[in-house]
């Protein structure tokens, strides 16, 4: 014992001791003499002493405090030994050691190393430090393909005995991949356990691996190529040549060889499929210059389960028939007719998902009985089931022709049918990115080029925030006066339109119409988000190159959508004028020659050239060709030239994240789009032969809406199932959580490797624990490959009420991610246990001691016995003033007297 103290809460209250000893001896000293000295007096005054200065110290909050050595203290050095950390074992073995070292035996100390898993070695803490040195090198290594900070922490505080001087010292890359250290290190140092942090960083070295890899969310076709995008990530200096492989069910085919940048790069490989069931995919990707092996292969599954059941639900009775009469080729098609068969329309999710698809021929939300709208809605958003919807016939009303289906207030006043289609049925005015080129040459002086650039400036005046505005000049050779900007950028374009011309020393130079015309197309066609790429070219109409010249250049531009119109200035030559009605004829737009007289109205002109009108809710009587926007599967194999006309159409917008295979002219004729885990698909025509009979009787038309038929179906079963569940996935550890099950009802989950090289490797599958009354299932799966879930539900009776089928493939831990992107990670991870582990970032192993307290204070509490003992001598003392005694020696003196008295009376 050492550094005893007596310590008071409120010490001032020691003052009462004056008064009360003066009140203790006053009474004494004021009594007589002769009874002064009494043995009762005197014993009376000693207890009421003692009971007042127990009680007072009892006010003052006496505590007694000393310390004494601390042989509880422990530590254990958690070690990480992962892979992603391997360079740095030599460095940390030698830290560890210098640990053991400087504990000289007055710390119980432990070495763990962990992974994926923890092992402590030697099975025990201990104080003999050969002992810890030599179980620490001998040790067995845990598995290292994973690093489980958080496992380890708690782990660790597992083995302490005296928490409370107890450390952890983490020696890590603070890179984790399976669960989350900093959830577990707050809880830890509440309970008294401190936790140091040793970081040791990774060397950069080279890697290339395969981060991610999609596959259609849409229905594959059989046969037919689908593009699977691969996201590769490298850092591998200048470019390096490498090779994708893909494996289907082990079976190699199809390779690309690709080139690396030391980025991420996505690449593009064309896989077709030839049969039904379910096809593991490998992907492997092999380059001489990588380190790390273990990223270069990754798993995905695609299941081509065989669905072909389609109800048809047509508004009027034969309105369907001859779409119906189409897929019953390929598919089995119930139809049903909202005119007569209502009763047969489905009414609960489980009849609706009888079938893997639904077409509405010509019906509107109006049609749709109640709570139809939101069964559809579920059956497409949560089951995955497909969605096809198709115009037919007009309504009239008050001699006014309007759709049925596709009508815009109709569509407006449904609440999911609107959010389930891939487009808008809404007042709609295509956007436009437009180039004015204008002619600054020679020839247009005398106020020519003045005209033009306010003719300029009215186009831009005419044009919206959403539109694109590029303005460029032309003598000789074209120049860009300025790039394609948004329109909301009007400030610039308006002094750029201005600036045209000044500088010169006059105008001068020729007039070349065809760079001008190549440039002015190639800036147009970088632009993506507009329905409209136009030119506008203005000039005095006398280029210095033939029209044979120019020719091909505004062939190139209408090959990829964009028009031009032609503008000339005071252009009297009737043989020019010609052949720039030519030009603009050729470019798909019109041409305005403008008198020198009315040079003021080419603002006007100018832009009545880019006024369109908004599209209309229905445009028909005029056949019109189609047009392939989108090379989807909708439209796979099909030549755009061989598409039949059609000669009407349903004016709508495609949806921000719709695919349009099909357009005319600034419209979508088919767009589809992933809608929750199915898809939906709208045709804005009929296909009842009203304005779609040539399309109907052709066999391209025909092979389109086949196709458009079987892009849509699920890419999974979509009967329910009864079972609601969700799989989290955290690196090793899966997490399966049962919802909506019925205390009397009992849950079972098998996990079974799929893959052949997995079979002899996982002979008695995976095995899974159940937490939480059969409600929430954990298994782990390690090796790389396919594995399939199977939940089942059975009553209490043990009858199976139902069964889902799903799949998993994993690929290749996190700890062979190089290119981590969640936080925190590395020092910032360490760092931060450090901090809510309070304890500190060490740098030398002396530095793990300096926290450690080598005494251990005790405090005690007297005050209950203080309290006893002044009630006792408080009755002593009364005792003492109303009793008189004797005390032992007294008693045993007058007893041997009283022995010795009889003694002599009996002899």
């Amino acid at each position: 014992m050492q550094n005893f103290r007596i310590n008071f809460t409120h010490p001032w209250l020691l003052l009462l001791l004056i008064p009360a000893i003066a009140l203790t001896l006053l009474p004494y000293f004021r009594a007589n003499k002769k009874y002064r000295k009494t043995r009762n007096r005197i014993l009376s005054m000693v207890f009421h002493g003692l009971a007042i200065t127990l009680a007072i110290t009892l006010l003052a909050g006496i505590t007694f405090s000393y310390e004494k050595p601390n042989l509880e203290n422990e530590l254990i050095i958690l070690v990480d030994t992962s892979d992603s950390n391997e360079e740095s074992a030599d460095a940390k073995s030698d830290f560890v050691q210098s640990i053991i070292s400087i504990s000289d035996g007055k710390y119980r100390v432990g070495v763990v190393t962990f992974g994926h898993g923890q092992v402590l070695a030697g099975g025990q803490m201990s104080y003999d430090i050969n002992k810890i040195l030599e179980d620490y090198l001998t040790s067995e290594v845990p598995d290292s393909s994973a690093t489980d900070i958080a496992s380890a922490l708690k782990y660790a505080k597992s083995l302490f005995k005296n928490p409370e001087t107890s450390k952890i010292v983490l020696v890590s890359d603070g890179i984790e991949t399976d669960n989350a250290a900093t959830s577990v290190i707050k809880a830890i140092a509440a309970e008294g356990v401190k936790v140091d942090t040793v970081y040791y960083p990774n060397e950069e070295h080279n890697e290339l691996q395969i981060y991610s890899v999609k596959t259609p969310d849409t229905r594959i076709i059989l046969g037919d190529d689908f593009i699977t995008e691969l996201t590769v990530k490298s850092n591998l200096k200048g470019e390096k040549d490498a090779t994708i492989s893909a494996y289907d069910n082990g079976e190699l085919i199809g390779s690309v060889d690709v080139v690396l940048d030391g980025a991420e790069q996505t690449f593009e490989i064309a896989l077709s499929l030839d049969t039904r069931g379910m096809h593991e995919l490998r992907f492997e990707i092999e380059c001489e210059d990588d380190t790390v092996q273990h990223n270069n292969m990754y798993h995905v599954y695609i299941n081509l389960e065989a669905f072909d059941n389609v109800l048809l639900i047509e508004h009027k009775e034969g309105e369907g028939k001859r779409l119906a009469d189409i897929l019953n080729e390929t598919f089995v098609v119930t139809d049903i007719s909202l005119s007569d068969d209502l009763a047969q329309m489905p009414r609960t999710i489980e009849q609706m998902a009888q079938y893997e698809q639904i077409i509405l021929v010509n019906v509107a939300y109006s049609d749709m009985p109640a709570g139809f709208e939101e069964l559809l809605n579920q059956y497409v958003y949560s089951l995955g089931g497909g969605l096809f919807t198709v115009g037919g016939e007009l309504d009239d009303i008050n001699g006014v022709k309007v759709p049925h289906a596709y009508n815009r207030n109709d569509i407006a006043s449904s609440t999911y049918f609107k959010q389930m289609l891939p487009i808008n049925a809404i007042d709609y005015t295509p956007p436009i990115a437009v180039m004015i080129v204008v002619d600054a040459s020679a020839s247009m002086s005398m106020g020519k080029l003045d005209a033009a650039k306010e003719g300029a400036e009215g186009c831009l005046d005419a044009l919206q925030d959403r539109d694109f505005c590029g303005v460029m000049s032309f003598q000789t050779r074209a120049s860009e006066e300025l790039e394609i900007l948004p329109v909301s950028e009007k400030d610039l374009i308006r002094d750029t339109i201005r600036e045209i011309g000044k500088g010169d020393d006059g105008a001068h130079g020729g007039t070349i119409f065809s760079d001008a015309i190549m440039r002015a197309g190639r800036a147009l066609s970088v632009i993506t988000n507009v329905e409209r790429k136009h030119i506008i070219l203005v000039t005095d109409g006398n280029p210095g190159d033939t029209y044979d010249t120019y020719l091909p250049y505004i062939e190139d531009n209408i090959a990829d959508g964009i028009t031009m119109s032609v503008v000339t200035i005071d252009n009297t030559d009737s043989g020019l004028a010609e052949k720039m009605q030519e030009t603009a004829e050729a470019g798909g737009g019109s041409y305005y020659n403008v008198p020198y007289s009315q040079l003021h109205k080419i603002p006007d002109i100018m832009r009545q050239d880019l006024a369109l009108e908004a599209v209309a809710e229905i445009n028909y009587g005029e056949p019109f060709n189609v047009t392939i926007k989108d090379r989807t599967a909708a439209v796979a194999g099909v030549d755009e030239a061989l598409i039949p006309q059609l000669s009407g159409y349903y004016g709508t917008v495609a949806k921000k994240d719709a695919s349009v295979a099909l357009m005319g002219k600034y419209v979508p004729i088919y767009a589809e789009w992933k809608y929750g885990n199915g898809s939906v698909g709208s045709f804005m025509c009929d296909l009842s032969g009203i304005w779609s009979d040539d399309f109907m009787n052709d066999l391209v038309g025909k092979a389109i809406i086949t196709n458009i038929v079987n892009s849509l179906f699920p890419t999974q079963d979509v009967r329910a199932d009864g079972i609601d569940y969700v799989i989290k996935a955290d690196n090793y550890h899966y997490q399966l959580n049962i919802h909506g099950v019925a205390e009397t009802e009992r849950i079972e989950v098998e996990v079974t490797p799929m893959s052949d090289h997995l079979v002899s490797v996982l002979e008695e599958g995976v095995s899974v624990t159940a937490l939480e009354s059969n409600r929430r299932f954990n298994f782990i799966i390690k090796d790389a490959g396919l594995y399939e879930i199977v939940i089942k539900k059975y009553d209490e009776a043990g009858v199976e009420l139902a069964r889902v089928v799903t799949y998993e493939a994993f690929s290749y831990s996190e700890e062979y991610n190089f290119f981590v992107e969640k936080e925190p990670i590395g020092e910032e991870l360490m760092t931060l246990l450090a901090t809510d582990g309070k304890g500190m970032v060490v740098t030398d192993p002396a530095e793990v001691f300096e926290s450690f307290s080598q005494t251990i204070k005790k405090v005690l509490d007297p005050r209950v016995t203080f309290l006893i003992l002044a009630i006792i001598f408080v009755l002593l003392d009364i005792a003492a003033r109303k009793f008189k005694f004797k005390w032992p020696h007294e008693l045993y003196r007058e007893y041997k007297l009283k022995k010795a008295d009889e003694a002599v009376k009996n002899s």
